[in-house]
């Protein structure tokens, strides 16, 4: 049996509870995308015919469905009982799209953009709601970029979704692509007149201008460089590089100190203070200039021990590392340089729609407290909490209780602190359910 046909098994993956399953569902409206699900039910479902309400959970980066494996079952048992899918979005794991015939490939870098653009994904995600049989979700968890991606489509289909998580990452809304710049405006050096491409090719030229010349991930991320980088060599290499990410990014690590950078206290800070401020975060955030995120890694590695993976976690590090040694990392990325690129031609106007939308259902936001994810982005928390999830009225539709800290935690909260997310995930569909 060939490769691609091995990839298209189900998988059989260590530290799996017995009762969640793994199968694949083609989505012949979206490009005959075949997507691989990790799915739990109630233990005690003796009706295969039962349905019962969804709950969809979205991984981010460099992540899969198996990251959700701690959180899977115990969701699926929780009140009287849930339907909970994982899936491997496009350009991860074992999601694929037919290029041909029986056939699949490895993303590559010059592979067409538009796939990956923020709302094709959302598109992906609505027909796979349908194609498991629901009109519905009874609550939407998005992780890193899966937070991002579950705002987008909670304002873009409002109907299909009942209430919507966002996990360390702050969703602050959808961005309206810019207008070209009336003769005579610009020049003031202030980041809320910029797009959000404008504004990252401004920061990446300020970050590079510092006395420590430095540059931001998301611009590293976009490079042609950065898939064959972390790649390395594979095998052992991409598993060193891989557990040395994740624990330096989780709350073990002595450098997430978290707190709220200055530029979040302004209105509207100038370009150059924001990249001020950018340089003060880990250099898993803001990175030297001439390395990358591999040299990153191992120079802190080799200056601690620690910095790799727990031990209780060394058999997961085999899975994230077997599978992106065969996917390679550059469906992820493409998620980033399309957030960085100005967007298609065909989905200008629709942003310009989307622009300025509410989140119109009950959302929490779920962090570690040792996450600087939350903080990365000067002010997002709180235009999260007290513009994007209020209502056109003015009332705040994100209360206190449902913005929530993990302590000890870092950014791989659902993996670090699977118990206290799920605790605060069946708190909050509890509330919102009225049970």
């Amino acid at each position: 049996m060939n490769n691609v046909n091995k990839a298209l098994e189900p998988v059989e993956w260590p530290d799996l509870a017995p009762q969640i399953t793994s199968r694949y569902i083609t989505l012949d409206d979206r490009d005959g995308l075949k997507v691989h699900i990790l799915e739990a039910l109630p233990d005690s479902n003796n009706h295969p015919s039962t349905t019962y309400p969804l709950i969809l959970l979205l991984h981010g980066f460099p992540e899969l469905a198996y990251s959700w494996r701690k959180v899977l079952v115990p969701l699926a048992n929780a009140h009287a009982g849930y339907h909970v899918v994982a899936p491997d979005l496009r350009g991860y794991g074992r999601t694929t799209t037919m290029i041909g015939p029986g056939s699949a490939s490895q993303v590559q870098y010059q592979d067409a953009l538009a796939s990956f653009h923020m709302l094709n994904i959302v598109e992906d995600v609505c027909s796979l709601v349908h194609a498991l049989g629901y009109s519905s979700v009874a609550m939407l968890v998005g992780h890193d970029f899966g937070s991002p991606l579950a705002g987008h489509c909670v304002v873009v289909r409002p109907e299909l979704f009942e209430s919507v998580v966002f996990m360390s990452a702050p969703f602050g809304g959808v961005d309206s692509p810019s207008r070209p710049q009336a003769s005579g405006e610009g020049g003031d050096n202030k980041a809320e007149k910029h797009s959000v491409a404008s504004l990252a090719l401004d920061i990446t030229t300020a970050l590079a201008t510092l006395q420590s010349p430095r540059k931001h991930y998301t611009a590293y991320f976009s490079t042609p460089s950065a898939n064959a980088d972390m790649l390395g060599q594979g095998g052992k290499a991409l598993y060193d590089f891989l557990g040395g990410y994740l624990y330096m990014k989780s709350g073990a690590w002595d450098g997430n100190d978290t707190h709220p950078l200055p530029s979040a206290f302004s209105p509207s800070p100038s370009i150059s203070e924001l990249a001020t401020d950018l340089a003060m975060l880990p250099e898993y955030y803001v990175m030297p200039l001439h390395e990358s995120m591999p040299e990153v890694v191992a120079r802190h590695a080799r200056a601690d021990a620690r910095v790799t993976w727990p031990k209780h976690d060394e058999v997961a590090g085999g899975v994230y590392a077997a599978e992106f040694g065969r996917t390679g990392f550059q469906g992820g990325l493409n998620y980033y340089r399309s957030a960085l690129s100005p967007p298609p031609p065909e989905r200008i106007a629709q942003l310009r729609a989307l622009a300025g939308r509410r989140v119109e259902m009950p959302a929490a936001f779920i962090s570690g407290a040792r996450d600087w994810g939350v903080y990365q982005t000067p002010g997002a928390e709180r235009k999260m909490r007290e513009v994007a999830c209020s209502s056109a009225e003015g009332a705040q539709g994100m209360q206190q209780e449902d913005f929530v800290l993990i302590e000890g935690a870092g950014h791989w909260v659902q993996q670090e602190a699977p118990e206290m997310v799920v605790q605060e995930l069946v708190r909050f569909l509890g509330k919102v359910k009225g049970l």
